[in-house]
């Protein structure tokens, strides 16, 4: 039996996946098996996959018919046989030294699940993101009082306390196990959560290591967002994502209640969204989440991060608003790659009604909102309006209720 089994899902990701296969090879451990799922690729995966394979006895590959990360991710479990469970994406890689480090970190402490922080790398720039809570062990009565208040939200509407994902973790075999394989199929965004979570709920004791041994790849960025084709499906995965593991937290919420968290996390991945999932958006009369915001309002977007691309891309379809123009502090690098962005300090050589903040985290909202409020008057710029995300319209629009 192998020590560690670390699960690689795969999908057309032909560019990055020799990068991510090769990253794991120079691990400085031998008891490593390395399972590679390709998740019916069509553009050369498939052919890697074997040809890594024939090269290194540790490799095991499975093709399978095209049916998700979840189901991919369950593929490669049952196939596994390590007493410990890492996975890492197929378009991301890994240090050299990350699950050395972690194993014997998680042997020594005799903790159950072992999570690092990541570098996040994009095309133009690189950033190191640590977990919202502080290093070190914790037992499952620090885990109560110290972990759970802020797992999933820690305190302010958006910040992390434990990231969700899978890939930055080195797991247990027996914490993991049930959890993953209850994650539904269906599932296609937050899937991460759906395992993570529940997982660390049930879990004896975690550490967390404050030192990044994970790179997280960020896809490039696009002003071109195109509503799914089947948006009844979208809509219908997200439900399904939030009351599965709703219904998993209220049979647990004797270890602790997580329902109120699970439900901020669940609105911060559908707001910036709300283009496909608010059902009924295009009977607003004002800009979700900005009530102020109406329609044929000359507006300037500042952010050019998810939110912000969705945003300029509904907005541009639909006409709703004009936009005046798109502004972000990193405009340099952006314009390097083809985004059409202005500088913060240019945004009043532009004729408009108001300035709109589409920044998910609550930090980062306010240092925005503070230096626009030092050139501009404060009635021209919107935050999101929290009082209206939380109320029974919003929730019932998300098929929250």
């Amino acid at each position: 039996m192998n020590e560690i089994s670390i699960i690689v899902p795969i999908y057309n990701v032909a560019e990055y996946l020799e990068e991510c296969i090769q990253s794991i090879l120079v691990q400085r451990m031998n008891s490593i098996e390395i399972i590679l799922v390709d998740d019916g690729s069509t553009d050369g995966c498939a052919e890697l996959c074997d040809f890594y394979a024939e090269k290194d006895r540790r490799i095991i590959v499975i093709h399978k018919e095209n049916g998700g990360l979840v189901s991919a991710r369950k593929e490669g479990l049952k196939r596994a046989t390590g007493k410990y469970i890492a996975y890492v994406d197929g378009d991301d890689w890994i240090e050299p030294n990350m699950f050395e480090k972690m194993y014997h970190i998680l042997l020594e402490e005799n903790v159950d699940i072992i999570m690092c922080g990541r570098y996040e790398n994009s095309v133009i720039w690189e950033r190191q993101v640590f977990h919202g809570i502080p290093a070190g062990k914790y037992d499952k009565k620090r885990m109560i009082s110290d972990v759970y208040p802020r797992m999933i939200v820690n305190e302010t509407f958006f910040e992390w306390g434990v990231f969700p994902g899978v890939w930055d973790k080195l797991f247990r075999r027996e914490c993991l196990e049930k959890y993953q394989m209850s994650v539904d199929n269906r599932i296609s965004m937050g899937e991460d959560a759906a395992c993570t979570y529940p997982c660390i709920l049930n879990a004896n004791s975690i550490f967390i290591l404050h030192e990044c041994l994970y790179h997280y790849r960020q896809s490039e960025f696009s002003m071109v967002r195109k509503k799914s084709d089947d948006i009844k499906s979208v809509r219908n995965s997200y439900k399904i994502l939030f009351h599965s593991v709703l219904e998993q937290f209220e049979n647990e919420k004797h270890i602790f209640d997580l329902r109120e968290q699970w439900l901020k996390y669940i609105l911060f991945l559908m707001i910036p969204r709300a283009d496909e999932l608010y059902e009924g958006i295009e009977r607003l009369d004002f800009l979700f989440p900005f009530p102020k915001i109406k329609r044929d309002s000359s507006i300037v977007i500042y952010g050019a991060g998810i939110w912000g691309q969705r945003l300029y891309g509904y907005l541009k379809y639909t006409n709703f608003c004009k936009i005046a123009a798109l502004a972000d502090k990193n405009y340099l690098e952006l314009q390097k790659n083809g985004i059409n962005v202005i500088a913060p300090e240019d945004i009043d050589k532009y004729k408009h009604d108001a300035i709109v903040i589409t920044a998910s985290f609550e930090n980062i909202r306010k240092t925005i909102f503070d230096d626009l409020c030092s050139r501009y008057p404060e009635d021209q710029i919107c935050l999101m309006d929290e009082k209206l995300i939380w109320s029974d319209e919003t929730l019932k629009a998300f098929g929250l209720m």
